[in-house]
């Protein structure tokens, strides 16, 4: 925080790799669980308080943590002796103080991660060189007919805002 530098943060050596490695489940399944644990991480360990002006953007549209936030809040207030232990703060309210890239692969679920974090905070995203990345990089974003906006801030906005860059350094 004290540097200004902006933190990307991808998951790789996955809990349970060992356990997963047929039907390239580390991949499917390991890489969301892995970014939804470091999300959650950083929000009971009160890592966005203590640090404000972090800026943090997690891959794959937040892994699995925006389409479990509905459990991992329950979890918060059903058992707060277990999950609020060092943060009070129902981790809801961390949803768009944080930056999520645009990789999904669902139109449904890129709906819902512009609804959840709004678009201001949702940046572009390849996930190029993997297996898993896109090819033609932006190409699912233009035919998902997005308002003109939303696209800017996915192509454009929303990276810079993150990488504390100005447009017209480059324009």
């Amino acid at each position: 925080e004290k540097l200004g530098l902006a933190v990307l943060v991808h998951p790789w050596n996955m809990m349970g790799k060992k356990n997963m490695n047929k039907y390239w489940l580390p991949w499917l399944v390991g890489m969301p669980a892995e970014t939804s644990r470091a999300m959650c991480s950083m929000i009971f360990g009160g890592i966005f308080d203590k640090f404000p002006n972090l800026r943090v953007n997690f891959c794959h549209s937040s892994g699995s943590f925006l389409s479990t936030i509905g459990r991992i809040e329950h979890g918060f207030n059903c058992r707060p002796d277990l999950v609020a232990v060092d943060n009070p703060k129902n981790p809801r309210e961390y949803c768009g103080h944080f930056w999520v890239d645009c990789i999904t692969h669902d139109p449904d679920m890129l709906h819902y991660v512009l609804k959840m974090q709004g678009s201001k905070r949702v940046t572009l995203g390849s996930d190029y060189p993997f297996p898993l990345g896109d090819l033609e990089i932006g190409e699912f974003i233009n035919q998902m007919n997005l308002e003109k906006s939303v696209v800017e801030d996915i192509f454009c906005n929303s990276t810079l805002e993150w990488l504390n860059l100005k447009k017209e350094m480059f324009v």
